[in-house]
């Protein structure tokens, strides 16, 4: 994987996130382009450049929101075991695929949030979180239809698989 793509994508996630989300909710939630970025990666980077990858995304958007240090780390990086654990069952490239893991994905980010909530002051409503979710899974089939377009600028290496015993 090319990380200096990796970082530029990553940069256009955060860029996205901060300025045009709020500009695109629906009844109060908003589409969360930062895990639409993890979900490309996971589908398509190999295991341990993935964990990384989606653990350094959810660092960034700890850094540049309000929420507490490590929450979305560790949220981006329990999504990005999921997804990394489906890339050998699932068609990269269907829309199919990228709504379910999107859909998945942000309610996983939302349960933790929701957990968070129950230890501190809760950061939003488990509707919002439902919403903000299925919104993101919508965008999905487009955003990463569009970034599957252009993986070749990621060099992503193949993932190898275990021979099967007869």
């Amino acid at each position: 994987m090319r990380w200096l793509t990796y970082f530029i994508l990553a940069y256009l996630a955060m860029g996205l996130q901060l300025g045009l989300a709020p500009f695109l909710r629906y009844q109060g939630a908003a589409p969360n382009f930062v895990l639409l970025a993890v979900c490309f990666i996971a589908i398509n980077a190999p295991r341990d450049a993935a964990l990384l990858a989606c653990f350094v995304l959810g660092a960034l958007q700890d850094l540049v929101t309000n929420e507490p240090l490590g929450l979305y780390a560790l949220a981006y990086s329990l999504v990005g075991m999921f997804v990394v654990s489906t890339q050998e069952i699932v068609y990269r490239e269907h829309p199919l695929t990228h709504f379910s893991v999107a859909l998945v994905g942000g309610l996983m980010t939302g349960a933790l949030v929701l957990v968070h909530g129950l230890v501190q002051k809760p950061l939003a409503s488990p509707m919002l979180i439902f919403t903000g979710s299925l919104y993101t899974a919508i965008l999905a089939p487009i955003i990463l239809g569009i970034l599957q377009k252009s993986k070749r600028l990621f060099a992503f290496q193949p993932t190898r698989r275990k021979p099967k015993a007869f």
